[in-house]
């Protein structure tokens, strides 16, 4: 990792093409430096809002939030659900 600069020990498991390619090199003594595969920095955001139960899917948001960030969105998850006794 110190080597390369690498900044996470779950890349080296990694099978992405754009990971392995730069590690290949003419000789040995080549110096390689590794560039991030994306432009853009991982980023976590955390929302909360309120659904009506009857009319709403989690489809729905997830084909929104699809929609509006495009190609940039990689996951979509809903960690907690919680519905009020009234």
């Amino acid at each position: 990792m110190v080597l390369y600069d690498i900044p996470d020990i779950r890349l080296f498991w990694s099978e992405d093409e754009r990971f392995l390619n730069q590690f290949i090199g003419p000789h040995i003594w080549q110096r390689i430096k590794f560039q991030p595969l994306s432009r853009y920095p991982p980023l976590v955001n955390d929302i909360s809002f309120w659904l009506p139960s009857e009319t709403y899917s989690q489809n729905d948001f997830y084909d929104l939030v699809r929609t509006i960030g495009g190609d940039l969105i990689e996951k979509v998850v809903l960690l907690d659900e919680f519905a009020h006794p009234k």
